[in-house]
């Protein structure tokens, strides 16, 4: 059976007309919130989306939100538009913009409103700055604020699936979303995997020839096969499929 699917896209200024003819309501989109746009943009499209019909889930960064103050003006559009979920991330500012110096104290702070499910990124190919067994112990910390999980792109369901069965051991028990790419340009992947975080996802691929033919083609990725494995291993709540604002090709959220 069909996995349900959030599609991630980044802001910019053609995105609400593209996803009006290309994924229309109501469609479940995630928002990136990058450094160089900051939390203000990704809040505002957020609560444009929502108006339109779509269920939007914004992303929060907490190193780029400026106080709480601000956090507590972003939280109250959010819930007036009808935004239900908020995927929270300590974010890639080089220095801390407020008070929140990483994604726990920010996820605390939103469930204490009780307003939102709250989402947080797991790592199924770790972190460059975190090592095992502290990304294992951050998680089981986050579960205690959050509802669901979303894992860095990764190009390989039994990464994937060995990742869910270890947390799953370790007493991880929240709903996790399995992050994967969209059928993407080859040139437009490349092009952006360093904007998004998707270079331990590539340097994983360039450790399997078949793997590095299928994402490296001539034309563009498809993740079918992917998606097929995935489904077929079971577990995962749903696909979080990073677009690159490549929406023609997508399947349709839901």
């Amino acid at each position: 059976m069909a996995l349900p699917a959030r599609v991630e896209i980044i802001p910019g200024h053609d995105v609400v007309a593209r996803l009006g003819r290309e994924l229309p309501a109501p469609a479940t989109i995630t928002i990136t919130c990058l450094p160089h746009h900051g939390p203000s943009e990704t809040v505002d499209l957020a609560v444009e989306l929502a108006a339109l019909g779509y269920r939007a889930v914004p992303h929060l960064a907490a190193r780029s939100i400026e106080s709480k103050q601000q956090m507590d003006t972003f939280s109250k559009r959010l819930a007036d538009a009808g935004v239900k979920d908020i995927f929270v991330i300590a974010g890639d500012a080089k220095a801390d913009a407020g008070p929140y110096a990483w994604s726990v104290p920010l996820l605390e702070e939103l469930a204490g409103t009780g307003s939102f499910r709250l989402g947080f990124a797991a790592y199924p190919e770790g972190h460059p700055a975190i090592p095992e067994p502290e990304l294992t112990q951050l998680l089981l910390k986050k579960q205690e604020y959050g509802d669901w999980a979303v894992t860095q792109m990764c190009f390989s369901a039994p990464v994937l699936s060995d990742y869910l069965a270890r947390i799953r051991a370790d007493g991880f028990t929240l709903p996790v979303w399995a992050g994967v790419p969209g059928q993407v340009r080859r040139t437009r992947l490349v092009a952006l995997a360093g904007r998004i975080g998707v270079g331990p996802s590539l340097k994983f691929a360039k450790r399997s020839g078949s793997l590095l033919r299928s994402v490296l083609a001539p034309s563009s990725y498809d993740p079918t096969r992917l998606v097929g494995s995935i489904e077929r291993s079971g577990g995962f709540a749903g696909l979080h499929v990073y677009s690159f604002n490549d929406f023609a090709r997508l399947p349709g959220a839901s």
